[in-house]
């Protein structure tokens, strides 16, 4: 009885489209500057109503809390710019130097 080995596949089967996505850096730092982008004018509208509040009545509980929201909004944005800096994170290539041993001893 003699069994004749069958080939093994050595190439992986190509990855799904969603998987494909998913491994896309682009595609992950465009999404988050996008939303940085949605954040950071979302800043913009609560410092503005905590102004109308505050010509209109004279500020009150409804302002302080517009301006914490707002600046909830702007530490959003920094957090998603540091995030999209790891995304990123791209290998340095340096250059390794080793002293020149060819001159004299």
């Amino acid at each position: 009885m003699h069994l004749t080995p069958q080939p093994i596949p050595l190439q992986r089967p190509r990855p799904r489209l969603l998987g494909r996505l998913l491994a896309n850096r682009q595609l992950w730092k465009n999404a988050i500057y996008s939303v940085a982008l949605i954040t950071y004018l979302c800043s913009f509208l609560f410092f503005g109503l905590a102004i109308a509040d505050v010509r209109e009545s004279g500020g009150g509980v409804t302002a302080v809390i517009d301006l914490i929201v707002a600046l909830y909004f702007l530490v959003q944005v920094i957090f998603l710019f540091v995030l999209s800096g790891v995304v990123e994170r791209r290998q340095q290539h340096q250059p390794i130097d080793f002293a020149d041993r060819r001159g004299r001893t």
